[in-house]
This record gives C-alpha cells, sequence and structure tokens, in this order.
C-alpha cells in the first residue's frame, strides 16, 4: 500500500545515535504491532536542500476492507507560486486490494491532481508477491512512477519536479540484505528491521538508481525509507493506535512532572493541528479531566532548521493551537493551561538526521509541581 503516500505531493538514516539503541531495547515487541489497519498513522518525511528545511506528509488509514486500503493524507511542500511560498493539500486515497497483493509498479512521487485510485500500482511499499518474490530468488523486476531530476525536477531541492510529469522507469532490483532504519513508533525511537533492494531503472535514455528499506514483515512491508536519483524520503513515525501508550497520568504525578506527549501532528511549518491528533488530544484531556487540581504548560519544540526567531514563534504558536483545541473542543478550563514556546533550544535528539529533527519537532506537557 501507498502508506508513503504520505509523499503524495513531497518531492521526496540509517545513522543511529548510541542513545536511541537504549531507548529501543523494547523494539521487537513494538514492531510486532505493527499492522495495516484504521487509524494507523504513518509520518514521511523530506529535505529541502535548498531551503533547508524538513517537509511531512501525514498518513491515516481510514478503513481496510475487501475494496483495499483507504487513506487521508496532508503535506505541505514548498511552492513559489503560493501566497505564503508553502502549497498545503489534503487527498483521499484507495489503493485497491488485488494491487496490494498482485502489483509490481509502485509509484514513489504522488502529484498534485492523482486520481483517488491507479488502478495496477501501489505506492513505494510493495505488493505482497513482490516482496515474496524478491524474498525468494533476490531480485525482481518492477516499474517505478517517479518524476526525474532530468527533466528539470530537484527533489531534495526546491521540489519544483513536482510539477515536471511522471514517467515509468524499468528494471530489475536485488535483495541486498536486511538493515536496521530507526523511527520514532508511538515516540519512542525504535530499530525496525527492514530489507533493503536497489537497482537501476529506466525509460528510453533517462536512467537512475532506486533503493527501498522495505519492512521486513510480509504482513506489512511498510517502505521505512526510499531514493530515487540522490533524493531520500523517509518515515520518521508510525503511530499504532493498538499501542498508544497511556503514560501521560504517571509521568505528570512523577519526579519529573512532564511528559512528551506522541501522536501530536501539526502540518509542515504550520500551528495548523491535523484531524490526525484527535485520539491524543483526547487522552491529554482526559488526564486533565481526572486531575482537576493539575495546572499544566503546553510546550512547543521544533528542530533546527530555520531561523532562531521563525522557530520561536512556531513554537509558541503550536503551543497556543493544542490549548486552544484543548479548551474548545474538552472544555479544559483556560486557567488550568498555560503555554510556552522553545523553539530550537531544548532538542532531545540529534539535529543531523530526517528521525532526529523529527524528534525534536515536539509537544510536551509539564506540571506546576
Amino acid at each position: 500500500m501507498h502508506l508513503t503516500a504520505a509523499v503524495i505531493a513531497l518531492a521526496g538514516t540509517a545513522h543511529v545515535a548510541a542513545m536511541a539503541l537504549a531507548r529501543a531495547a523494547d523494539a521487537p515487541s513494538v514492531a510486532s504491532t505493527i499492522r495495516i489497519e484504521p487509524d494507523l498513522v504513518v509520518v514521511s518525511a523530506v529535505n529541502d536542500a535548498v531551503l533547508h528545511k524538513d517537509y511531512e506528509a501525514v498518513v491515516s488509514i481510514r478503513t481496510v476492507d475487501s475494496a483495499g486500503i483507504r487513506m487521508h493524507s496532508d503535506w505541505a511542500m514548498p511552492d513559489p507560486q503560493a501566497p505564503d511560498g508553502v502549497r498545503r493539500q489534503q487527498a483521499e486515497s484507495l489503493e485497491r486490494m488485488e494491487d496490494t497483493q498482485k502489483s509490481h509498479r509502485l509509484i514513489i512521487w504522488y502529484l498534485p491532481g492523482d486520481p483517488e485510485t491507479m488502478p495496477g500500482s501501489t505506492g513505494p511499499t510493495p505488493s505482497a508477491q513482490l516482496f515474496d518474490e524478491i524474498s525468494r530468488t533476490g531480485e525482481a523486476p518492477i516499474v517505478v512512477g517517479a518524476v526525474s531530476r532530468n527533466d528539470g525536477g530537484s527533489l531534495g531541492g526546491a521540489l519544483s519536479g513536482l510539477f515536471a510529469g511522471r514517467k515509468y522507469f524499468r528494471g530489475t532490483v536485488k535483495r541486498l540484505g536486511v538493515e536496521p532504519i530507526r523511527v520514532l513508533v508511538n515516540g519512542a525511537p525504535t530499530m525496525l528491521s527492514a530489507m533493503h533492494v536497489a537497482g537501476t531503472v529506466s525509460v528510453g535514455s533517462d536512467r537512475g538508481d532506486v533503493e527501498f528499506w522495505w519492512l521486513d514483515d510480509p504482513a506489512v512491508r511498510i517502505a521505512l525509507k526510499f531514493s530515487f536519483q540522490g533524493s531520500v524520503v523517509q518515515v520518521v513515525r508510525i503511530n499504532v493506535p493498538t499501542r498508544v501508550p497511556d503514560t501521560l497520568d504517571k509521568a505528570l504525578a512523577g519526579k519529573s512532572c512532564r511528559s512528551e506527549v506522541p501522536g501530536i501532528f501539526f502540518l509542515s511549518d504550520s500551528a495548523q493541528l491535523l484531524p490526525a491528533s484527535a485520539p491524543a488530544i483526547a487522552r491529554i484531556a482526559a488526564t486533565l479531566q481526572a486531575h482537576g487540581d493539575w495546572v499544566v504548560t503546553v510546550e512547543g519544540h521544533t528542530d533546527s532548521t530555520g531561523s532562531d526567531e521563525h522557530n520561536m514563534d512556531l513554537s509558541k504558536r503550536r503551543a497556543e493551537a493544542l490549548k486552544a483545541e484543548l479548551v474548545t473542543r474538552h472544555g479544559i478550563p483556560a486557567a488550568r493551561l498555560q503555554t510556552a514556546g522553545y523553539g530550537r533550544t531544548r532538542p532531545i535528539d540529534s539535529n543531523d538526521t530526517l528521525d532526529g529533527r523529527a524528534h525534536n519537532r515536539r509537544v510536551e506537557i509539564a506540571r506546576r509541581c
């Protein structure tokens, strides 16, 4: 399925910090709970090398049935023609069940204006048949639907290639082995095993190297990372609805009186809360309702990309947006909620990788204690 239809309109490591290894002790048990199911949320990121910013796409699974997998996607990308320089869009899509089982055509760049369903295709996540063929024989023929940098696109640059049109490249990919990919699973840095495949594909005289890192689980197969002609997209967050930790109460009552809050999603470079945030916001509200005497501060934090002034302002606006949601939708008294923005000043992870920066873009709740 195209869970990195999380890149529907994004034009777009295994470098892992030692600190992540210690925090990923329960990775096998966490990874085993990842399933293609309603309310699963997958967030992918690409870095714009010109603007020095990360852009994310957030995909939520709506339904899974005999027709296929229905998804809602929210994303942002640079667009010089947009009023504020950023294009923000959303889309509904359906990946047919027969395609998730048999297709050998992978669409890795989804373009504005694409239809809801693209028969005969999956996203960068392979069909069950393609995954099985590579697992058994070590290689398989594929078709890759992508925007070519040779046509003026600059995926990972200004992302303008999204408007250049898609080509279908053909070739063979070979299995290179299994490698770890670091993903924030329900907020926790987690090492997930991925099947690494690579090859060269072409259409006419246009050629490109393509690589995929697929979750090494034949029942799931999510594309955790992929690259084409040097541009890289990586899954940075996965929220599993059946295993969202409800630790906020315990953390706020403990010595630190604070907690990260996984599952809060904003549109890239914006204070707009996305619909996928609703379950996490409901859990915050339930905790505050259970402790009517608690006064808390909603804190916003960013990564290191962008100016200090911009990041400070963004982090404050995100904290205020979450407060407003708790007050207006859940009835939490405004007097019990303070807000603070710290911008890039309090990183908890590396700012040198996509997944590290994603971890630093976070919300924390701190109790006055």
